[in-house]
C-alpha cells in the first residue's frame, strides 16, 4: 500500500496545469485556465483548471478533481497506477507501507521479469515492423494490406509488421538485442524443439502486435498469408487456422484487453462512444475510414472485465458484430457485461446480402456510408434482445412463453420505470401477446430470480433492494421548485418527496458555507452538522470546518475524496473550483442563508418525529392501548406546534412557547 506521505508528495510536486497542459492547450480567463474539455465532445471551452488550489472542473460533463483524477480519466488507469506514473514522473520514489520482506523481494522478482518481457515484446515489434518496411521479405504482406485498402501510414499507426517464412529469424534477432531464449519463450514468441533449442512461433504472418492499457506491446495475433513455392516445407502448416495468437502470459491475458484501445482512447473519450467489433482487421480498417473510436476482443466473447475497461473511457458502446448465427451468439453474451459494467449499448448488424464483415462493406461502393447510418440508427441492445428472441421464437404459445423469459431477464434489469415499460410493451408486441400482463408477469418472475441468485452469492446479508440501486447515485435529490418545507405537515406526502426537502436544505446550506468559508468557524456549523443525515453531507461540513480552523482554506482534493459517486464530485467539484474573493456584504446574507436552512432542516426533523409518533400512535390504538395511543398523539400536537428557537446572528438561541 502507498503511503499518505508519497501522495502528498506527489500532490505538492505535480502542478496541475503542467499536468494538463501535457494533453490539451491551456489559456487564462480570469482567476482560472480554459481548455476544451478532454472528456466529452463541445465546441467552446468549458474546463477550468485552478492553479492555486489544484482542482479542475469541467461545467459541461461535471468531470471533477486534482493531479490524480485527471490522470486516471485521461488515462484510463486506477488510482495507485496513476500514483506511481506520476512520482515517477516527478522522480519521486514510490515507497510502499512496511510488508514481509519477503514479499516484497518477489514483488521486486515479478516486477524484473515483467520488464524483461515487456523488453521482448518490444524488440519482437520492432523487428516484424523491419521486416514489413522490407520490400524483399515483405511483398506479399504489403499486397495484403493494400487489398484492404489499408495505407502504410493507418499501418504504422497500428504498428502492423510481417513475420518472416523462416524457422529462426526471430530468435536471431534476439540474440543480437540481448532477448533471452527463455523470456522469449515464456512471452510466447519462441517454442522449445523437442530435438533441443528454439524457433519462432509466429512464421509467414501479417503481425498484429496487442497493447496493454499503459500502450506497451504485450502479445501479437498473426494472420495467415498465402503460401509461396519457395518456403521450407512445414513452415506454414496445412491446417493452419486463419490467425495464432500469443498464449496467455505473466504480461498478457486476452480477457482483460481490447485490440486497438491505445489508437481509439482519446477520440472515445471525447465521444463518450466505442464501436465494438469481432475481428482485427475490422478494427484497422474501421479506423482507415474516420471510425477512430473502433475496438475488438482478442479472440474471446466480449468478457466483463473488457466491458469496465472500455467503460473506462466510454459511456456507450455499438456492437457491430457478423449478421451469422456466431455473432449474433456473440451479441447475446455481451449483454450481462455491459450491465454489470454500467456501459449503454447498442446493437446493429450488416445485411449478409451486402458483406460479410466491416471491412469488407467499408470497401463497397457507399459502404461509409450505410455504415454510418446504421451505427447512427442501432437499436437498443435490449430491443435487440427482444426482437431476437421473437424471431427464434416458435409458434405455440409454450415456445413463444419460453423464448419470452430469455427476454424478460434483459428487460427486468432496465432500472429507468418509464424505459422499462416501454420494452415491455414492446415485447408484448413483437411475441404477439395482446395481453400485456403476461409481459409484465415474466419481467416480475425475471426480477425475483435476480435477487434471489444475488441473495444467495452476497458475502454478507442481503443483496441491494431495486429501490436503493435506483437512488444509490444521488448525493442530493432535488424537490419541485415550488415546494416549501410545510408540505411535509401532509401526512399522505411520500417519503422520497420528504427526503428531497431535506437534501434541499443541506445542500443550500452547504453550498452558502463553501462559497463563504469563514462561516466554517461559527458556532451555528454544530448545530446544522447534528441535523443533516446523510453519510456525505456531515463528514463534508466537519472536515471542511477543520481545514478552515487550523490552516485558514480549503483542501479541495481532500474534501473530494469524501464524495461516494461521481454526481457528489460534480457538485462538489463546482463549488471548489473557482477563488472567491472574501466579501463582507455576501458574507452577511450568506449567513442569513444557512441560518435560514438550519430551520428549515429543524423544522422538518421535527415533523418527521411528529409523523412516526403519529404512526406508533395508530398502532397502539390497533393493539388497544389507547392511553399510550393518547399519549403520543399529545406528544405529536407538542412537538409540531411548538414554535422553534431561533438562531439570531450573535449565535445564541432563544426559545419562545406558543
Amino acid at each position: 500500500m502507498i503511503s499518505n506521505a508519497v501522495r502528498e508528495q506527489v500532490r505538492a510536486r505535480v502542478e496541475l496545469a503542467e499536468l494538463v497542459s501535457h494533453y490539451l492547450p491551456l489559456r487564462r480567463a480570469g482567476t482560472s485556465l480554459v481548455a476544451r474539455c478532454p472528456f466529452h465532445d463541445e465546441k467552446s471551452p468549458s474546463f477550468h483548471v485552478s492553479r492555486d488550489k489544484g482542482l479542475f472542473y469541467c461545467f459541461g460533463c461535471k468531470a471533477s478533481g486534482d493531479i490524480f483524477d485527471f490522470y486516471q480519466r485521461i488515462e484510463g488507469v486506477s488510482f495507485p497506477e496513476a500514483i506511481r506514473a506520476l512520482a515517477e514522473r516527478a522522480g519521486i520514489e514510490v515507497v510502499e507501507e512496511a510488508r514481509d520482506p519477503q514479499k516484497i523481494a518477489e514483488e521486486r522478482r515479478v516486477k524484473e521479469l515483467t520488464e524483461r518481457l515487456f523488453h521482448a515484446c518490444e524488440a519482437a515489434c520492432e523487428f516484424f515492423e523491419q521486416c514489413l518496411e522490407s520490400a524483399e521479405r515483405s511483398e506479399i504482406a504489403r499486397d495484403a494490406i493494400a487489398a484492404r485498402g489499408v495505407s502504410m501510414e493507418c499501418a504504422k499507426t497500428f504498428r502492423l509488421g510481417y513475420a518472416p517464412g523462416e524457422w529462426s529469424a526471430l530468435a536471431e534477432h534476439f540474440r543480437t538485442r540481448g532477448v533471452s531464449p527463455a523470456d522469449a519463450e515464456l512471452a510466447g514468441l519462441l517454442l522449445a524443439r523437442n530435438t533441443g533449442g528454439v524457433y519462432d512461433r509466429f512464421r509467414h504472418r501479417l503481425m498484429f502486435p496487442v497493447f496493454d492499457r499503459q500502450g506497451r506491446v504485450v502479445a501479437f495475433s498473426g494472420r495467415v498469408l498465402p503460401v509461396t513455392e519457395d518456403m521450407a516445407e512445414g513452415i506454414v502448416p496445412e491446417n493452419a487456422g486463419k490467425y495464432i495468437n500469443s498464449p496467455e502470459t505473466p504480461i498478457y491475458r486476452k480477457s482483460d484487453l481490447l485490440y486497438g484501445l491505445q489508437v481509439a482512447r482519446h477520440t472515445m473519450v471525447k465521444s463518450a462512444d466505442a464501436i465494438l467489433v469481432e475481428g482485427n482487421f475490422d478494427v484497422v480498417a474501421m479506423h482507415q475510414h474516420g471510425f477512430t473510436n473502433t475496438v475488438c476482443p482478442l479472440g474471446t466473447a466480449f468478457t466483463e472485465q473488457q466491458a469496465k475497461l472500455l467503460r473506462r473511457f466510454a459511456e456507450t458502446v455499438t456492437i457491430l458484430f457478423d449478421a451469422d448465427e456466431a455473432g449474433r451468439k456473440a451479441v447475446r453474451a455481451s449483454h450481462s457485461a455491459c450491465v454489470r459494467a454500467g456501459l449503454v449499448a447498442r446493437v446493429t448488424s450488416i445485411p449478409r446480402d451486402r458483406a460479410k464483415d466491416p471491412d469488407e462493406l467499408l470497401r463497397t461502393p457507399g459502404g461509409p456510408e450505410f455504415l454510418t447510418t446504421s451505427i447512427t440508427s442501432a437499436k437498443s441492445l435490449v430491443e435487440w434482445l427482444i426482437d431476437d428472441a421473437a424471431a427464434n421464437a416458435g409458434d405455440t404459445v409454450p415456445e413463444r412463453v419460453s423464448a419470452l423469459r430469455t427476454a424478460a431477464g434483459a428487460i427486468g434489469e432496465v432500472r429507468d420505470a418509464l424505459e422499462r415499460a416501454a420494452y415491455t410493451e414492446h415485447a408484448a408486441r413483437a411475441f404477439m401477446f395482446n395481453d400485456r400482463a403476461i409481459v409484465e408477469q415474466a419481467v416480475r418472475e425475471a426480477q425475483t430470480r435476480a435477487v434471489v441468485e444475488a441473495r444467495s452469492s452476497a458475502p454478507f446479508g442481503d443483496a441491494p433492494k431495486t429501490s436503493e440501486l435506483a437512488t444509490r447515485d444521488e448525493p442530493f435529490r432535488k424537490a419541485p421548485q415550488n415546494q416549501d418545507s410545510r408540505d411535509s405537515a401532509d401526512p399522505t406526502a411520500s417519503a422520497a418527496s420528504r427526503a428531497d426537502l431535506v437534501s434541499r436544505a443541506t445542500a443550500d446550506a452547504i453550498d452558502a458555507l463553501l462559497r463563504n468559508p469563514t462561516l466554517l468557524a461559527t458556532e451555528f456549523v454544530d448545530e446544522l452538522v447534528v441535523l443533516v443525515n446523510t453519510n456525505f453531507a456531515r463528514p463534508l461540513i466537519e472536515l471542511a470546518r477543520e481545514q478552515w480552523t487550523v490552516q485558514g482554506s480549503l483542501d479541495g482534493a481532500a474534501l473530494l475524496t469524501l464524495c461516494p459517486n461521481e454526481r457528489a464530485r460534480a457538485w462538489l467539484g463546482e463549488r471548489l473550483v473557482h477563488t472567491i474573493e472574501p466579501d463582507p456584504a455576501r458574507e452577511a446574507s450568506a449567513k442569513q442563508a444557512v441560518m435560514d436552512c438550519i430551520r428549515r432542516l429543524r423544522d422538518l426533523v421535527g415533523r418527521e418525529k411528529a409523523r412516526k409518533l403519529r404512526m406508533e400512535s395508530a398502532r397502539a390504538e390497533a393493539a388497544g392501548d389507547r392511553d399510550r395511543a393518547a399519549a403520543l398523539q399529545r406528544e405529536a400536537i407538542l412537538l409540531v406546534g411548538e414554535r422553534h428557537p431561533k438562531v439570531t446572528p450573535n449565535n445564541t438561541t432563544k426559545r419562545s412557547v406558543g
